[in-house]
Order: C-alpha cells, then sequence, then structure tokens
C-alpha cells in the first residue's frame, strides 16, 4: 500500500499518463481528420479531372450539389448519376479515377454513350451496390476482377457490345440479387458458378451467343423468380432441376436449341405465370395436368 509521502509522486505520473492518452487521442482525431480531408479533395480533383462536369469545373467545393452527385454526412461522395439528358458522358468515361470514390456505392450511367472498355479501378470499389452501365458501347470482355465487388446487389451490362465468356468470377457477388447481361454478344457455356449466387432473383441473359446445355445446378438458385436466357444457342435438354425453384415466375427459354420433352417437374412451379418455350425442338406430348396445376 503507497504511503502518503508517495501520492504526490503518483498524483504526477497519473497526470502525465492522462496528458499523453489525451495527445494520442487528439492526434489520432487530428489523422482521421487529415485522412477524411484527403479523401474530399481525391475526389473533387477526379470529378475536375474527369470533364463531366465541364459547367461546374471550378466549384468543386459545391460538388455535393451537382446533378447527379449524391454525398454522405461528411461530403464524401456515395452516387454518381447524373441524367443523360443533362451530359452525356461518352468518351470521357475512362478519364475519371474511380479509384477515388471509396465509399461509392451507386454508379449509374445508362444511355451515355460510353465507349470502350470497363475501366479497372470499377473493380476495387469496396462499397459499390449498384453498378448500372447498361445501354452504351463498350465493349471488350468482362473483367474477372469484377468479383471482388463483394457488397454488389445489383450488375447491368445490358444492351452493349461485351464479348467471349462470361466471367465465372461473377458467382463470388454472394449479395447480388440482380444480374443483367442481355444484348451483348457473350458467348460460350453458362458458367456454372453463377448458380452460387444464393440471393439472385433476377437473371437476364437473352439476344446472345451463349452456348451448352443450361447448368444442372440452376436448380440451386432457390431464390429466383424470373429466367431469360432466349435467342442464344443452347442446346440439350431442359433441367429438371428447373423444379425446384418454388419462386420462380417467368421462364423464358424462346427460340434456343434445346431439345427433348418438357421435364413434369415444371409443374412444380405453381408461381410460374410465364412460361416461353416456343422455337425449339420439344418433343413428345404435354400432360396438362402434370405441367400446369
Amino acid at each position: 500500500m503507497a504511503s502518503i509521502d508517495d501520492e504526490p509522486r503518483l498524483l504526477a505520473i497519473l497526470s502525465i499518463s492522462f496528458f499523453l492518452s489525451c495527445i494520442f487521442v487528439s492526434s489520432t482525431g487530428l489523422v482521421a481528420a487529415l485522412d477524411d480531408s484527403a479523401l474530399l479533395a481525391s475526389e473533387g480533383k477526379a470529378l475536375l479531372e474527369s470533364g463531366w462536369w465541364s459547367d461546374y469545373s471550378n466549384l468543386t467545393s459545391h460538388r455535393c450539389n451537382w446533378t447527379g452527385i449524391v454525398c454522405d454526412r461528411a461530403g464524401s461522395i456515395t452516387e454518381i448519376s447524373p441524367p443523360p439528358e443533362f451530359l452525356q458522358v461518352g468518351d470521357k468515361f475512362a478519364k475519371m479515377n474511380f479509384s477515388c470514390f471509396s465509399n461509392l456505392a451507386r454508379l449509374h450511367l445508362p444511355n451515355h454513350e460510353l465507349s470502350g472498355s470497363i475501366p479497372p479501378q470499377i473493380s476495387i470499389l469496396p462499397q459499390l451496390r449498384y453498378l448500372n452501365l447498361s445501354s452504351n458501347y463498350l465493349e471488350g470482355e468482362l473483367p474477372s476482377s469484377l468479383g471482388n465487388l463483394s457488397r454488389l446487389v445489383e450488375l447491368d451490362f445490358s444492351s452493349n457490345n461485351f464479348i467471349n465468356s462470361i466471367p465465372p468470377e461473377l458467382g463470388n457477388l454472394k449479395n447480388l440479387v440482380t444480374l443483367s447481361l442481355s444484348h451483348n454478344a457473350f458467348s460460350g457455356p453458362i458458367p456454372s458458378a453463377l448458380c452460387h449466387l444464393d440471393n439472385l432473383t433476377h437473371l437476364h441473359m437473352d439476344y446472345n451467343r451463349l452456348e451448352g446445355a443450361l447448368p444442372r445446378e440452376i436448380g440451386n438458385m432457390k431464390n429466383l423468380e424470373i429466367v431469360d436466357v432466349s435467342y442464344n444457342a443452347l442446346y440439350g435438354p431442359i433441367p429438371r432441376t428447373l423444379g425446384r425453384l418454388a419462386k420462380l415466375r417467368s421462364l423464358i427459354i424462346r427460340d434456343v436449341r434445346i431439345s427433348g420433352t418438357i421435364p413434369l417437374e415444371i409443374g412444380n412451379l405453381t408461381n410460374l405465370e410465364d412460361l416461353d418455350l416456343s422455337f425449339n425442338i420439344i418433343l413428345g406430348t404435354i400432360i396438362s395436368q402434370a405441367v400446369f396445376p
């Protein structure tokens, strides 16, 4: 037990410790403030150098009020969605340094006459949840690094000029609800890895050049409500596993090259409202009470 004579020494030690802790807390807060300031400055610089908002180029301090820009309370940009009637991004798409937007959650740029390939920086946006680049002139292959966007809920690349195979890494997007790749020039098989997307409800792959059979594993995607793979070069039988998709409301496999009979398991789809298997090589008879309960 400390004596009375030791009390001044203990008080001095405690005072010094408290003082040092205050310095540490203050310096930590200062570093955080500097980091936030640097982040906001880099976002403003990226907007300025992109040339997208040329009429606002000297007012980056007011960027949160720009059309198509949404910020959080700290002033960091969380959404970039300029309406195409307000500005056309066009060939300036690649001029944006997307790596500066660490808090970006929504990138919405349909109908902006975008050209070229997808900028690689988009694949490292840690907070991105909604990515819509539909109805543009983008081309080339989809980068496999898109599979790193683990928070992504919606991915829409429809109506572009993408080619070659669909990267199986998209199967890593476990939070994905909507996947729209229709109206492109994708080829090769549908990756079975996509069947790991347990939360997916909408799957659109129509109007491509996809080949091979529908993967049997599609029956594992229990939340699917809409599937459209029409106007491709698919072949083989209709998977019986489709009968497991109890939530399915629309199944469109029109004008591909599937063959064989309609599996009786389709009759398990009691929520089905739209079934289109036309312009295929369907054989046998339809047992109405089994297929349409």
